[in-house]
């Protein structure tokens, strides 16, 4: 069947020239209006723009068996024989000089490019100085230099696939490269078709807690994580297969509710468990230039031992103001995270929290500033309490396809040991990349 849809679908695009009629062009680039006007004014009076009666039928069923052939099916039942290659069928069965129409091997190339997926590649990597050691006073999964000594860094390549399988359900796959090696960061199927506002993914997938566990590092406005993340969520991300089940709410606004089971290992060395995860999150749209983003999330992890759980708790909000006429906006943002152990022997006692506030300003189409501010459980060697930070940040962006990011960071921890972080990050994606959550 989806033989058949395909190759009607393709006669029917690639049979437009033979009726006269100009093909659907490319998006004009800015500045090109005058000359899309041109294009679309009506032709000559008198023009004869009609072509023969049984042409289209003729190239059509010709370019459906071509296709058929090629990607392995029987043509269909009771089908007419196509006209021979250099002619089409006229009025009352009369053979008259074929105008248009594809090759065989040109119906080849059209059904392969169909079945393929969109590929994409999104590649970083960057400079690093930082004033102490950060492997051992505030270690963490995001890109450090040693201390005292500039070094330049690989970080990821991120190579996404995705596409409609059929109508009833689309694939993403995302494979990361990073100097540790290859995983598998996400490879899910997402349904199309539920009714009453509900939808399932399947399959390995970032767990639907908080605003940014949900997201790809090519996302983030800043460079790093917040350490609070790493430190209390999960040392990279918090995910793993299983299945996630969301409501769309009939309701004003947008809310939508989201329960998932997965096996997790949040930390390093921790063995897969299963998690449970709950998320509600709404959007306001206050005016037509600002919306309001809040969101609630829950999860329980299953610990070794009988009755020994892992409880996690977040809240994060999202502000986005941004004027109609113009490519420049202002985005608040920030998180707050809560963990608890139950029934852990060697598990830190009572409840741990930290979060982080960010406030980015995108000027235009190429520049954008921002500044943050994040607290978290000290780590490593450092003295036990809290750690603070603090991060300004400035971003060129040649192209939507590019942006080199200056990220400088005072780090304040226990004990007096503070330390200054410096990170040049160079960013670039090529291909079809589709978009991520808002």
């Amino acid at each position: 069947m989806r033989t058949t849809i395909a190759a009607s679908v393709l006669a029917a695009v690639l049979a437009l020239p033979a009726f006269g009629g100009a093909q659907e062009a490319p998006a004009a680039p800015p500045g090109a209006a005058s000359d899309e006007a041109r294009q679309q004014e009506p032709p000559p009076k008198g023009a004869d723009t009609a072509a023969p009666a049984g042409q289209s039928d003729a190239e059509k069923k010709k370019l459906e068996e071509d296709i058929a052939r090629e990607l392995g099916a029987a043509p269909a039942k009771g089908a007419r024989p196509a006209a021979g290659a250099g002619e089409a069928a006229g009025q009352g069965g009369a053979a008259v000089p074929a105008t248009g129409g594809a090759a065989p091997s040109d119906a080849a190339r059209y059904a392969r490019v169909l079945l393929l997926p969109d590929v994409s590649a999104i590649g970083s990597g960057a400079a690093a100085f930082g004033t102490y050691d950060i492997g051992k006073l505030s270690p963490r999964t995001g890109p450090f230099g040693p201390a005292d000594k500039p070094a330049f860094l690989f970080e990821e390549l991120e190579l996404g696939l995705q596409a409609v399988v059929d109508p009833y359900a689309r694939a993403d796959a995302f494979i990361s490269f990073t100097p540790s090696g290859a995983d598998v960061e996400e490879a899910y199927l997402t349904t199309l078709s539920l009714p009453a506002g509900l939808q399932l993914r399947a399959g390995k997938l970032f767990s639907p807690f908080g605003r940014q566990n949900a997201q790809h590092p090519h996302v983030w406005e800043f460079v790093d994580a917040p350490l609070a993340r790493g430190r209390l969520l999960a040392d990279e991300v918090l995910s793993g297969p299983g299945v996630d089940a969301s409501w769309l709410a009939p309701l004003p606004w947008f809310a939508t509710l989201h329960l998932a089971a997965q096996s997790t290992a949040p930390g390093e060395g921790d063995v897969a468990a299963l998690t449970g995860v709950a998320r509600l999150e709404q959007f306001f749209p206050f005016t037509g230039t600002t919306t309001l983003g809040v969101g609630l999330s829950a999860a329980r992890r299953d610990e070794p031992g009988g009755g020994a759980f892992r409880d996690l708790g977040g809240v994060d909000l999202y502000l986005r103001f941004r004027p109609l006429e113009s490519r420049s906006y202002l985005a608040l943002s920030g998180e707050l995270y809560a963990r608890r152990f139950r029934g852990v022997p060697d598990a830190p006692r009572g409840t741990d929290t930290g979060g982080w506030a960010q406030a980015f300003w995108r000027q235009g189409s190429y520049f954008g500033y921002g500044a943050r501010y994040e607290w978290a459980p000290s780590a490593g060697e450092a003295e036990a309490g809290t750690e603070q930070r603090v991060a300004a940040l400035a971003a060129w962006l040649p192209s939507e396809f590019q942006r080199i990011r200056l990220q400088v960071a005072y780090d304040r921890r226990p004990g007096g040991q503070d330390g200054l972080e410096t990170l040049l990050q160079l960013e670039f994606g090529i291909g079809a990349h589709g978009a991520h959550p808002f």
